[in-house]
C-alpha cells in the first residue's frame, strides 16, 4: 500500500512539474490544507495549544497582478472545549462544534517585485476578507445539555502565511488565520449571561499543498500560435487566424484580409470591405436584391424599366406610361376600385361607371337612361290587381334594376276614403305587395325592394270627386341606393 501511495505521489509531482508557478501566464491555482481549529470563547482561550479538533480545507485563487490574488477559501473545522469552573462561577462545559466557513479573500504577496522578487522561493503573504460561517454545536454546561444548535452567520477572516516554492508549480504553505463569526453562541453560553466576554473567536493553524496547473510558455508576443522568431507579422491582433508564417489569412485573395473581409470566401472590392458587386451598380451583392442586373439604389439594386418606382421583378404592369400613378404592384392606380384608373376617372375617389367617366350613378341618371316615367301605378276601385299601364311601368323598373345592381326600389301603397280606415289600410298594403310580387317574378331579389302602406291617410287629390278618388288609388315608387 505504501509503495502504491509513493508511486501515485511521484506521478502527480512529475505530471505537474512541467508547468509554471501562478503568474500572469498561469493565473489559476488551487490548494489543499490540513490543520487544527482552536477556540477562544467564554470558557477559555486555547489558541496555539494544538490540542483541539482538526481542520481540512481547499482554496481556489486567481492572479490579479504581482501584488494581489483573489481567493475563494473553504474550511471544515471541528473544535471542542472542556472546562470546569470559570469567572468565579460554578460553571462546567463540554461541547463540540462542526463549523463550515466559506470566505472571499484578498491575498497580498510580498514577492511582488517591489519587496521580493516574483521568483523568490520563500515569500510571506497576508490574507483578509469576509464570508459566511455555519456551525452545529452540541454539549453540556451548568444549564444542562444542548444539541444540534445550528447557527448561520457572517464572519471576518484575516491571516498570515509563508509560501515555500518547491518546483515551478508546487508550493508548501504554512498559515495561521483568525476567524471571527458574528455570534457568541457557538459554545452554548448565551449572550445575556453575566460575565460574557464577547463574540467567540477561532484560530486556524494549517499547512497546505498549493498547485498551479499550466504549460510552459513559448514566446509568442501576439499570441497567434507562431513563435516570434518565425512570425513575419509579429503584431497580428488577438484571435485573428494566421498562415504558417504568422500573417493574417486572405482566403479569397482579393487583398482584403479575412478578419477585415465581410465576404472572406468570395473575391470582392476594398470599398465594400471585401464583398463583390457583380452588376457594378454600386450596391454590393449581399445588399443587392438583383445582383446580376444593373439597378437603382432606391430599389435595392433592381431596375425599373417604366420608371414608375416599382422594381421590374415586382411590377405586374411593366409598361405603364410615364407620369401615371401606380399601386404597389406597378399598375395604374384605381383609388375607388371601380375598374377605371385614376388618370381616366372623373371621380377618382368615388366608385362610378364607365359611361359616366368613373362617376357614380344617380337616381336621375337611371330614370333618364331607362325611360322611367316615375308616375304612380293606379288601381281600379276596391282592387289591387295590376292594370296594363302598371305592368308596363314595372317592366321598365325591372329592366333598370337588373342593370344597376347598386339600386333598389321602394313602393308606397295608398287608397281612397271609401270604406273603413282599417279596410283601406289593408287594401293599400295589398296594392304595394302586387308591385313587389311582380318584380320578384321578374328576377329582382326581395332584399332590393322596400314597402310602406298608408291607406287613406295621405291622399294625393280631393276624395270628394270621382276623379280625385281615382288618383288616390295608387302605388308610388322611388329608387334608392343600396346601403343607404
Amino acid at each position: 500500500m505504501k509503495k502504491k501511495l509513493l508511486l501515485l505521489s511521484a506521478v502527480l509531482l512529475l505530471g505537474i512539474s512541467a508547468s509554471h508557478a501562478q503568474n500572469a501566464d498561469n493565473k489559476w491555482g488551487f490548494g489543499l490544507h490540513y490543520g487544527v481549529m482552536e477556540a477562544n470563547g467564554d470558557y477559555g482561550n486555547q489558541f496555539y495549544s494544538f490540542a483541539q479538533g482538526y481542520a481540512v480545507g481547499a482554496s481556489l485563487s486567481r492572479y490579479i497582478n504581482p501584488s494581489f490574488d483573489v481567493m475563494g477559501h473553504f474550511f471544515y473545522d471541528m473544535t471542542h472545549q472542556h472546562d470546569a469552573g470559570r469567572l468565579g462561577q460554578p460553571t462546567w462545559v463540554s461541547y463540540t462544534a462542526d463549523m463550515y466557513n466559506l470566505n472571499l479573500l484578498a491575498k497580498y504577496k510580498f514577492n511582488n517585485g517591489y519587496l521580493l522578487k516574483e521568483t523568490a522561493i520563500l515569500s510571506p503573504y497576508i490574507l483578509a476578507g469576509f464570508g459566511g460561517n455555519q456551525s452545529v454545536s452540541q454539549g453540556v454546561n451548568n444549564d444542562g445539555a444542548f444539541s444540534d444548535q445550528k447557527l448561520l452567520t457572517f464572519n471576518l477572516y484575516g491571516g498570515l502565511g509563508l509560501n515555500l516554492r518547491v518546483s515551478k508549480n508546487i508550493s508548501i504553505v504554512v498559515q495561521t488565520a483568525l476567524l471571527m463569526p458574528f455570534t457568541d453562541k457557538i459554545d452554548g453560553w448565551n449572550s445575556d449571561v453575566i460575565g460574557n466576554k464577547g463574540n467567540d473567536l477561532f484560530l486556524e493553524n494549517s499547512v497546505g499543498l498549493y498547485i498551479t496547473p499550466g504549460k510552459a510558455k513559448i514566446k509568442d508576443a501576439d499570441g497567434d500560435g507562431v513563435v516570434d522568431k518565425l512570425d513575419k507579422c509579429p503584431n497580428t491582433p488577438a484571435g485573428v487566424p494566421v498562415d504558417p508564417e504568422g500573417c493574417p489569412l486572405d482566403t479569397d485573395k482579393d487583398g482584403v484580409l479575412d478578419y477585415q473581409d465581410e465576404c472572406p470566401l468570395v473575391a470582392g472590392l476594398k470599398e465594400f470591405n471585401g464583398c463583390p458587386d457583380t452588376d457594378k451598380d454600386g450596391i454590393q451583392d449581399k445588399l443587392d436584391e438583383c445582383p446580376d442586373v444593373f439597378g437603382l439604389a432606391a430599389l435595392k439594386g433592381c431596375p425599373d424599366a417604366d420608371g414608375d418606382g416599382v422594381a421590374d421583378k415586382d411590377d405586374r404592369c411593366p409598361n405603364t406610361p410615364k407620369g401615371i400613378k401606380v399601386d404597389k404592384f406597378g399598375c395604374p392606380l384605381d383609388s375607388d376600385g371601380d375598374g377605371i384608373i385614376d388618370s381616366e376617372d372623373a371621380c377618382p375617389n368615388v366608385a362610378g361607371v364607365a359611361e359616366l367617366k368613373g362617376c357614380p350613378v344617380e337616381e336621375k341618371t337611371i330614370v333618364g337612361k331607362y325611360n322611367l316615367s316615375m308616375t304612380p301605378i293606379y288601381f281600379d276601385f276596391d282592387s289591387y290587381k295590376l292594370k296594363v299601364d302598371g305592368i308596363k311601368a314595372l317592366d321598365q323598373i325591372a329592366n333598370a334594376l337588373s342593370n344597376q345592381s347598386t339600386f333598389g326600389i321602394q313602393f308606397d301603397g295608398y287608397a281612397d276614403h271609401v270604406g273603413t280606415e282599417e279596410y283601406n289600410l289593408n287594401l293599400s298594403e295589398k296594392r304595394a305587395n302586387s308591385a313587389k310580387d311582380y318584380l320578384i317574378k321578374k328576377g329582382i331579389i326581395e332584399s332590393r325592394i322596400r314597402m310602406q302602406h298608408y291607406g287613406e291617410s295621405r291622399p294625393a287629390e280631393d276624395n270628394s270627386t270621382p276623379q280625385g278618388r281615382a288618383l288616390n288609388r295608387r302605388v308610388e315608387y322611388n329608387l334608392f341606393e343600396l346601403g343607404k
